[in-house]
């Protein structure tokens, strides 16, 4: 019996960093045999991926607990973006997920593309185009703009961290279905 492609709520950012939102623990081998994922970071607060369950499909688990709608704390960040870069060095698939896969997941995931080189405005657009749902709180895109100047600052980027309303144009913005042809 063929087995139907399982319907799953993410986005591949880059061919190595996937966000997304919740998903089913059923799905964990689908998540590793087909796709190819092998870690995982749940940022949500309300809930957490059954760890047991990752492991026997050979899913590592990182939990940042992070209120919905709120930025992930600044030191999570830090450890979650060295996590990230660990493993996408080596090749690995991550995918960073909260429950919808528009604010929380969004953060962290924008955070490791500065920290693979692109500038702000760059990861902001990215993610957008890839997944066009990303659509961080303010109080989420403040803390993107607090890591991305430490990082710049760490690292002697050349970009500059962009103001809020920049950000915010990107990240609130919705494509416009195209209108019909005259016929």
């Amino acid at each position: 019996m063929r087995q139907e492609p399982m319907e799953m709520n993410l986005d591949w950012v880059t061919p190595e960093l996937v966000v997304g939102g919740r998903f089913p623990m059923e799905a964990a081998a689908h998540l590793s045999q087909r796709l190819g994922i092998r870690y995982v970071v749940d940022v949500r607060v309300e809930c957490c991926d059954d760890e047991r369950v990752l492991r026997e499909h050979g899913i590592t688990l990182l939990h940042l607990p992070t209120v919905d709608m709120c930025a992930i704390s600044l030191p999570m960040i830090r450890d979650g973006v060295d996590w990230v870069r660990e493993r996408l060095e080596r090749g690995e698939k991550v995918f960073i997920h909260c429950e919808y896969g528009i604010g929380r997941s969004a953060l962290l995931a924008l955070c490791v593309l500065v920290s693979r080189g692109y500038g702000p405005l760059e990861a902001l657009a990215l993610a957008k185009r890839r997944r066009p749902k990303v659509s961080p709180s303010p109080e989420q895109l403040e803390a993107f703009m607090a890591f991305s100047e430490e990082w710049r600052r760490a690292h002697g980027a050349s970009w500059t961290v962009p103001v809020f309303d920049a950000l915010a144009a990107i990240a609130y913005s919705h494509p416009r279905p195209s209108s019909p042809s005259p016929g």
